[in-house]
């Protein structure tokens, strides 16, 4: 049987948190993906992100040190990551070190959106750049 491949739907939360989703199977080739996408998302001065494992069928040991060694030397104090690792995603993503991650690892997603408030906010309640 085939797994489904990796999707990342993302959406706004308080505070201009984007949040990206992982569904499906999370391997490298996902990994690469998810890593370009928050590159480019932080390139555009986007600096608060979480990513949620909780909905992910499969993730790939590889795939996670991938995801993890990529977003930690790439957003190196520019932008803050925290993660949802989730019950299928976490015993990777812990092997993978995500603790370490700007904004580290939390068991539910209000958490990490909350981490990101440590981020000093402009006026209108945006990160700041």
């Amino acid at each position: 049987m085939e797994r489904a491949r990796a999707s990342f739907p993302a959406r706004w939360e308080v505070g201009g948190v984007l949040v990206v989703d992982v569904l499906g199977v999370f391997d490298g080739g996902a990994a690469t993906q998810l890593c370009g996408l928050l590159v480019r998302m932080a390139r555009t001065g986007q600096r608060a992100f979480v990513v949620d494992f909780e909905r992910a069928a499969h993730c790939d040991p590889a795939g996670a040190r991938q995801f993890v060694e990529t977003m930690t030397r790439t957003l190196r104090g520019e932008s803050f990551l925290a993660v949802v690792p989730g019950t299928v995603a976490g015993p990777a993503l812990a092997l993978a070190g995500a603790d370490g991650l700007s904004g580290g690892s939390h068991g539910r997603l209000a958490d990490a959106v909350a981490a990101c408030g440590v981020l000093p906010l402009d006026e209108l309640g945006e990160p700041a750049s």
